[in-house]
């Protein structure tokens, strides 16, 4: 992913080094460092905006979010977990919702989550990760490589009561979710593995797509009521297959890793997640135009599911 962005920003300052007015040896400098380490989901925010500012022939505009792509490269995040905030955030805040509404097609009115919401999500994921970590270390560092910021937020409004969580291409390695649910462990670690996957699908299909279908087409999802693209199907169903397996790893771990209630309730999502999977295999299958890609990717999902019958 950071390959293809520093690719793409230096292409655009060739074709469009006027309009951003930077200096070649400066962009070189940036580039070099995007290239060397992590960067802040907030930097491809700001590519998108560049472009999308580009495209609409706002130069001026354009330059300072390059300039300040370049500023802000040097600095490699630490992995955090944030309120949804002006505090925490600065302008990614607005940024956020308006590339996250994008994705949703649809306004998403978030804000910060009171003092003792937060202080409950924030305790609920330090315990899931070190869940996570305790049951797979490999899926923990997989996680870690994927996703620098979780952030918890709250709906502003009615219409964002179905609100649960979201990731971005646009903001690859941010994680928001709703700090009003997952309280219990558990659901913590299904969120994170939920959106984790996102980030892994989204760095799998930067050069290829996933699938070839129309994004006006519209099917029935393993986790979603509302009618989706099929490129929302082949996730949600790729999805379903990763929180399998980190549920999975949780009975396979050590045996005092879950009461005795949780390993009852882990077995009953296990099967749960198992029929979604099929549901939404079925739907692919029947319906998905898929790239060698994503037919690869899913038939690896397809062949873990039926190991762990």
């Amino acid at each position: 992913m950071r390959v293809a962005l520093a690719e793409s920003l230096a292409h655009i300052h060739e074709a469009a080094g006027r309009s951003v007015d930077l200096e070649e040896a400066e962009v070189a400098r940036g580039l070099a460092e995007i290239r060397a380490h992590r960067v802040s989901p907030g930097i491809f925010g700001r590519y998108y905006e560049m472009v999308f500012a580009l495209q609409g022939h706002r130069p001026d505009d354009a330059s300072v979010l390059f300039r300040e792509i370049v500023n802000l490269a040097p600095a490699p995040p630490i992995f955090s977990v944030l309120p949804f905030s002006n505090d925490a955030l600065g302008a990614d805040k607005e940024r956020y919702a308006r590339i996250l509404s994008l994705e949703k097609e649809s306004s998403l009115a978030l804000t910060a989550p009171e003092t003792n919401e937060w202080t409950r999500f924030a305790t609920s994921v330090a315990a899931a990760l070190r869940l996570i970590e305790q049951a797979d270390s490999g899926l923990a560092a997989e996680f870690h490589a994927v996703v620098v910021q979780i952030i918890g937020a709250v709906p502003l409004t009615q219409n964002n009561r179905g609100f649960g969580g979201a990731s971005s291409f646009m903001l690859w390695g941010a994680v928001l979710l709703n700090a009003r649910l997952y309280d219990a462990t558990l659901d913590m670690v299904a969120a994170l593995i939920h959106e984790a996957a996102h980030q892994v699908l989204f760095g799998y299909s930067v050069h290829a797509p996933l699938v070839e279908n129309s994004i006006e087409e519209r099917y029935g999802s393993p986790l979603r009521t509302d009618p989706r693209p099929m490129d929302g199907i082949f996730h949600a169903t790729f999805v379903c297959a990763r929180m399998h397996y980190a549920y999975a790893r949780l009975l396979q771990g050590p045996k005092n890793l879950l009461s005795q209630t949780d390993r009852q309730l882990v077995q009953q999502r296990l099967q749960e997640y198992r029929g979604k999977f099929i549901e939404g295999l079925e739907t692919v299958k029947r319906f998905g135009r898929m790239t060698a890609n994503g037919a690869r990717i899913l038939n690896a999902a397809a062949n873990y599911m039926r190991s762990a019958a």
